[in-house]
């Protein structure tokens, strides 16, 4: 979901308080140290604080999965962001922070940042981070309005960040539902007679990658 274009957890196309370690946009998690909101604006997000602070940060991240094919690899992270400010930052964590200087100029207009990193021979986490931060997720000082707009975020093994992989919505939705999904509840419910019950067959559409936990 680098191209934030699957979000079947909530509607976020107005400006909605980050609240920190959830999910929002499928895979994709809050970090805001500082009073921030993200806001769906069509194949882009924006992360805004609404507070100021001397020494906070604020941005996304997401999990990544499958860490053994990563092992040992040269890998490229790329994105594409316009910021107002000039600690706009596109981040890795994978056990301690990944320094980069992948940072927007603060400008105004959307840059592509990427940066390349040789993996760890052992990993148990990894993630992709992309907000208002400092270098290795150092604090830094935060305005109110002080935003950063994200798309096209992309992980890649190999040295050269390549352009961004388009999928259909369709395909997407399916790599997200490996982990998620919402659905209307639908009234084709069968009585067991005992008058306590009632029962429906539901057949989940992609398998997940783990056990599911279900609630109504």
């Amino acid at each position: 979901n680098g191209s934030f274009r699957v979000s079947q957890r909530g509607d976020y196309t107005s400006a909605s308080t980050m609240t920190h370690n959830v999910y929002m946009l499928d895979r994709w998690k809050n970090a805001a140290g500082v009073a921030s909101t993200i806001q769906d604006l069509g194949g882009y997000v924006e992360v805004k604080a609404t507070a100021a602070s001397g020494a906070s940060t604020t941005r996304i991240f997401q999990l990544i999965e499958d860490l053994y094919l990563l092992e040992g690899q040269t890998v490229t992270v790329s994105c594409e962001m316009k910021s107002n400010s000039p600690n706009g930052r596109l981040m890795m964590h994978n056990g301690s922070w990944v320094a980069t200087d992948a940072t927007h100029s603060g400008g105004g207009g959307w840059e592509s940042l990427s940066f390349t990193t040789v993996m760890p021979d052992s990993l148990t986490v990894t993630s992709v981070q992309v907000g208002i931060d400092g270098n290795a997720s150092a604090d830094v000082p935060i305005a109110i309005g002080d935003y950063c707009q994200i798309k096209n975020v992309q992980l890649e093994v190999g040295p050269i960040a390549t352009p961004f992989e388009h999928r259909s919505y369709g395909e997407e939705l399916a790599l997200c539902q490996r982990y998620y999904e919402k659905r209307p509840v639908e009234m084709d419910y069968t009585d067991d007679s005992s008058a306590t019950a009632v029962y429906r067959t539901y057949t989940i559409p992609v398998e997940k990658r783990a056990t599911p936990t279900i609630a109504v």
